[in-house]
């Protein structure tokens, strides 16, 4: 027993020793813990004092805690930085109940410096969310990027056009003269920019400039062009320039080739114009005269014979205009349909009458059934397609604007018959693409096409008529856009058999229509003086027409340069416009997704309400007149 009872006892003092110890132990590494904390703690301070960065600390209601030297400076202070950071950075100003993190990465402009901000949610060690937000000075970083993109080579080829019909006639010493007045405009100007310039053809230069350079040439509206057009003014010759300038590519040779797609599309707008071109998006600047009517028919005559092998070698034609036709497109279309009959070929003729400008026409077919078989709707032109179709697309370009766009794809071989100045959206793989914006309208091409073809081919009334009506229709009575070859399709036509009193009859408008437009001519405004806008709120039958009548009779006003007419349309709104020389409305239409002509154009905005389409047109117009 005594043996138990010491063995207890020693057990027991072992163990009061052995716990001591323990403690003691414990107690030693926890003051070595903490004194190891407040060290690393001293350094951690230490280094993010020296960071070369601004470090903040701050609560979940954005309250500071913490802040380095740096961040003070940031803020032209000095010290210790108290309350919340909204009082001193409200561009980080958070929503109520709302937490940092949810920035992440963000810039801040301050004091004239840049700075990346960046955050991070702290460990919630005593159950705290606190976040930690770092500032890095990159300012240094963006200049560089910005004059590493401002000295990036920018490729443009420069063309005066129509060089040979502008030249024709002019005696050799009077053209040396105007050729090197047009020589030191464009040296003077490229030395200005620094740049360089290479003649290497009669017509054409080589321009090289720097992407910084570009965008001050922007600012200007790249005004060479308006200088080299004075210069054909004094001199009686019409003398413009177009500039294609590609934009955008790490190499010379994608820059080239951007170039030279620009200077097509500036070409095909119609000249006197300047087009920048990315691989993704496409500036105009310029374009403010119409185009030069070329005095040779060589084109017209080549196309003639490249069509003719096209309608022999096809299976059967598809002949097809844009939405709503008008008589432009109708009579186009009418008359590549008698070339295809000429040839012995089945036709189909897609024409849509959607808007009614082509009652009167289709009135006047019934009695010619050769014709009346041959029109049918878009859908069920698509059964009589196939790969060995040919499908002629008449008075227009765009492929959205089609009646029945599915039908381009289906086929091999496509032609492009077109006046309109060319936009971006272009239906590129056409065989054969006749785009001639200086032509009054598709009807005065297609007639000028039919008098290359065989001799043996001859015009019944109603396609003669068709066609004399279309160019009426686009010239207004032939006072826009009309030149010397106008006049001479319309005498082929009236040689050929058109008859004025059916071009009478199909331009008549019925009683309701010329009331609609007397009250559309009567709610009228006129916005900065100088432009007229109208407005129709309600869809009316025949709508398309009695707004392109109204901006035609709102053109007449005295000191109005441009006319406008919104309308209301099926599922959105349409704009028709008019101006005289000093308002291009192509390009102002262009904004809103149309075109046209300098005189003459269109936008369709769908899902767009009338007063919405007031207001984008409005603020067109303010930036155009820099209101």
């Amino acid at each position: 027993m005594i043996e138990c009872y010491f063995f207890s006892v020693f057990f027991f003092l072992a163990f009061i020793i052995v716990s001591a110890w323990h403690i003691r132990q414990k107690r030693k590494w926890q003051i070595c813990r903490e004194d190891l904390n407040r060290r690393i703690n001293v350094v951690s301070e230490t280094v993010l004092f020296s960071f070369p960065i601004g470090v903040l600390v701050t609560d979940q209601k954005g309250t500071i805690q913490w802040h380095n030297d740096v961040f003070a400076g940031m803020l032209g202070r000095e010290g210790v930085i108290k309350g919340k950071i909204v009082q001193y950075l409200p561009e980080l100003a958070l929503r109520r109940h709302t937490w940092f993190p949810r920035w992440k990465t963000s810039q801040l402009v301050l004091n004239g410096r840049t700075y990346q901000v960046e955050s991070r949610e702290l460990n919630k060690e005593d159950g705290e969310n606190r976040l930690l937000l770092t500032f890095e000075d990159i300012t240094e970083q963006i200049n560089l990027d910005r004059r590493f993109q401002e000295e990036r080579p920018v490729i443009g080829v420069v063309q005066i056009d129509n060089f040979s019909e502008a030249f024709q006639g002019v005696d050799d010493e009077k053209r040396a003269v105007l050729l090197a007045g047009v020589d030191k405009v464009l040296n003077e100007w490229v030395g200005r920019l620094e740049g360089i310039l290479k003649k290497f053809a009669d017509d054409r230069y080589l321009l090289v400039i720097t992407q910084g350079v570009l965008q001050e040439s922007q600012k200007t509206r790249f005004e060479i062009i308006d200088r080299v057009r004075e210069i054909g003014q004094e001199s009686k010759i019409p003398i413009t320039l177009s500039i294609g300038i590609g934009v955008g590519e790490e190499t010379l040779t994608d820059l080239a080739r951007l170039a030279y797609l620009g200077l097509d599309l500036a070409q095909g707008r119609g000249g006197d114009q300047v087009v920048l071109k990315w691989s993704n998006k496409v500036l105009y600047y310029g374009g403010k005269s119409s185009a030069p009517e070329k005095k040779t028919k060589v084109r017209a005559r080549v196309v003639a014979s490249t069509l003719k092998h096209l309608i022999q070698e096809a299976a059967n034609i598809v002949i097809m205009g844009h939405e709503n036709s008008d008589l432009d497109s109708a009579g186009s279309s009418l008359g590549v349909a008698r070339l295809a009959l000429y040839y012995g070929k089945q036709v189909y003729l897609v024409l849509d009458n959607a808007a009614g400008a082509l009652d009167k026409l289709f009135a006047a077919v019934k009695d010619y059934p050769e014709y009346r078989q041959m029109i049918v709707a878009g859908r069920d032109a698509l059964q009589y397609t196939g790969r060995d179709t040919l499908l002629v697309i008449c008075d227009t370009h765009k492929p959205s604007l089609l009646i029945e766009p599915a039908i381009l794809t289906k086929v091999k071989h496509a032609v492009v018959l077109d006046h309109h100045r060319r936009a971006e959206e272009f239906i590129d793989d056409a065989q054969l693409i006749y785009v001639e914006p200086y032509a009054s309208s598709a009807s005065e091409l297609v007639t000028e096409i039919i008098q290359y073809m065989d001799e043996d081919i001859s015009l019944d009334p109603l396609v003669a008529s068709a066609l004399l009506a279309g160019i009426v229709v686009d010239t207004k009575n032939f006072v826009f856009q009309t030149g010397v070859r106008t006049f001479e399709a319309a005498a082929f036509l009236r040689r050929s058999g058109a008859d004025p009193g059916l071009i009478r009859m199909l331009l008549q408008d019925d009683y309701d229509t010329v009331l609609q437009r007397a009250q559309v001519v009567k709610n009228s405004e006129i916005w900065f003086g100088q432009v007229v806008v109208a407005t129709m709120d309600q869809v009316v039958p025949h709508g398309a027409v009695i707004a392109a009548q109204t901006a035609d009779i709102l053109l007449t006003v005295e000191n109005v340069k441009a006319s406008f007419v919104v309308y209301a349309v099926q599922g959105g709104t349409n704009i028709s416009g008019r101006s005289n020389a000093d308002l291009n409305v192509q390009v102002l239409l262009e904004q809103l997704g149309g075109g046209g002509h300098l005189n003459v154009a269109g936008a369709q905005l769908k899902g767009v309400s009338i007063e919405e389409a007031k207001e984008k047109l409005k603020g067109l117009l303010q930036d155009y007149f820099n209101i």
